[in-house]
């Protein structure tokens, strides 16, 4: 969400009370310092983004903040108690589940098998293992994203073109793996890992079964 339009909500959400804001827009322009054009812009982005239904009152307008909107502000929340925390690691549970099938075409193309192997010492098994993450781990998916990784540029190959990616160093129970955080992906909350084994079969892992993810906040330097 954009931190400017974040800040103005919340702003006006310290008038909710018993679930709705009744806001004036003279009134908030004058308290928050905006012209009145720019508060009623606001509001209008907040109502097409989802999150707040409005309704016009006799004094101005009753706004209703959305479950979307709560959510943004416990991620927020979140993401604060994450920052403030001492631990060196990110711990994030999933739930396996069989993907696209594309893993194992992408994982094995040279582009980025070598690089792979550069940066986590091992040739990649040809396919990732799949991790819808779980309820209340959402969080950290926004701050995987802002961790300091190791870039596998995008590259062509046999005429196809093949789009960056970036390589955070994980661990999977015992076994030292990968996550793959693609520029472009068809999944919204999942982690793709990948490592030197099939750990499906070594670890006889199904779908639907819980696993944990343990990720160093501090990756190293990506000097390969």
């Amino acid at each position: 969400m954009n931190p400017l339009l974040f800040d103005f909500m919340k702003k006006i959400s310290y008038r909710h009370i018993g679930g709705k804001i009744s806001l004036n827009t003279k009134e908030i322009a004058a308290e928050l310092g905006m012209s009145q054009q720019s508060v009623s812009r606001d509001l209008i982005i907040l109502e097409d983004e989802g999150y707040v239904v409005r309704k016009r009152v006799k004094r101005g307008e009753e706004v209703v903040l959305t479950d979307k909107a709560f959510r943004e502000f416990r991620n927020e929340l979140n993401i604060m108690q994450y920052i403030l925390k001492s631990s060196e690691e990110i711990e994030i549970e999933g739930i396996l589940f069989t993907g696209l099938g594309e893993g194992s075409y992408y994982i094995s193309r040279e582009g980025y098998v070598s690089r792979i192997r550069q940066i986590l010492g091992f040739v990649p098994f040809p396919g990732t293992l799949n991790l819808r993450v779980s309820e209340g781990y959402e969080i950290y998916v926004p701050i995987l994203n802002s961790i300091n990784g190791f870039e596998v540029q995008p590259f062509e190959q046999e005429g196809r073109k093949f789009g960056g990616v970036k390589i955070l160093k994980a661990r999977l129970r015992e076994e030292n793996v990968g996550i793959v955080i693609p520029e472009r992906t068809h999944y919204e909350n999942v982690l793709e890992i990948i490592s030197t084994e099939h750990l499906r079969a070594k670890y006889g892992l199904k779908d639907g079964d819980k696993i944990k993810v343990v990720i160093p906040k501090n990756q190293g330097t990506d000097n390969l």
